[in-house]
């Protein structure tokens, strides 16, 4: 799954708590991409930093992300 933030730092805050809850996540810029499930890593946003961050959710692109 491939997550378009507004922002690098926003993309950043996510993945790393994406990663915190045991999933890859690889940001690139303002997008980050996951093997996180969509129905875990939308609350796991909204709780940390807010959905109203997010941009747009591809539940094609990506795949599994490489751990950085």
């Amino acid at each position: 799954m491939r997550i378009s933030f507004s922002n690098a730092t926003a993309a950043g805050a996510a993945a790393r708590i994406l990663e915190q809850y045991g999933f890859s996540a690889r940001q690139t810029g303002r997008e980050v991409v996951t093997d996180c499930p969509t129905l875990l890593a939308a609350p796991a946003i909204e709780r940390s930093i807010g959905l109203e961050l997010v941009e747009r959710i591809d539940l094609s692109g990506g795949g599994h992300a490489a751990k950085s």
